[in-house]
């Protein structure tokens, strides 16, 4: 038997208008027609262009295409015409200054890589009409970017020699250069420095008097299981486990061993 062949060359999908958008799938019916030689010259009369348009809408949207064309009906308007009266009813109209305004609002998202941000701007400009289009598209993806150093070394580079592509590629290169050097940081280091007592649970904002005494030390910033000077030995009852300004003992022990200042 042999195998079924299909005249045309890929397929096109069907087209719910409750799901899908017009324009994408008007594009890709162009798409589908240039793929297979359909055009004015090969079907002057538009018969076969609306019968495969006609074929591809489910069952709402030939509904509605039908209603739209009333008190003609589909098979007697041609494929032009339902083309221009799906346009109508789909795509609407855009106000120049209303869909600028959203393209100067908008910001990069956290999340966002900035590939993706500069994609999501190229849509946003879609109908803006700018005259200068690379221009404010730079513009603004610089301007929109997350506030941290990507966005701080592009500041740093000539505007003149500099496009969009460019200042995309810049970005990511210094956030993949802080990722590496993140990732390759020895475990439990940090930018800070060396932290000498390690302080859980306390405000910036909070009292020192609400704090309680470290029983080792009697310092107020750590707890005393965290305190630093819990193996050194008491120079008034040489006793390990806290300094003398701490000790409540009475009696000196080695009394001539005590150094001035020593706990300090």
């Amino acid at each position: 038997m042999c195998a079924a062949f299909s005249p045309f060359v890929g397929n096109i999908s069907s087209f719910d208008h409750q799901q899908q958008d017009w324009s994408t799938f008007k594009s890709r019916l162009e798409q589908f027609f240039l793929a297979n030689g359909i055009n004015e010259e090969s079907d002057k009369s538009g018969v076969k262009r609306r019968a495969i348009l006609l074929s591809a809408l489910t069952d709402d949207s030939f509904k509605l295409a039908s209603n739209l064309v009333l008190p003609n009906t589909l098979d007697k308007v041609s494929f032009q015409k339902i083309i221009d009266v799906l346009d109508a009813h789909f795509i609407p109209k855009r106000c120049g200054f209303a869909e600028r305004s959203k393209f100067y609002a908008a910001s990069q998202q956290q999340g966002e890589s900035y590939a993706q941000w500069a994609v999501r701007l190229r849509g946003l400009a879609a109908h803006c009409n700018f005259k200068h289009l690379e221009d404010a598209l730079l513009d603004k993806f610089v301007m929109g970017m997350a506030a941290g150093p990507e966005r701080e070394k592009i500041f740093t580079l000539d505007i003149k020699e500099l496009t969009l592509s460019a200042a995309v590629d810049q970005a990511e290169s210094v956030r993949c250069a802080r990722a590496a050097a993140a990732a390759s940081a020895p475990a439990g280091t940090s930018g800070g420095g060396d932290v000498l007592f390690k302080i859980e649970g306390v405000s910036k904002s909070q009292p020192d008097t609400d704090r309680v005494k470290c029983a080792v030390c009697g310092r107020k910033n750590h707890k005393t299981s965290e305190c630093r000077f819990a193996r050194y030995k008491c120079k008034k009852c040489n006793s390990k486990g806290h300094l003398r300004k701490m000790c409540n003992k009475v009696n000196y022990v080695g009394e001539d061993n005590v150094s001035e200042g020593d706990d300090e």
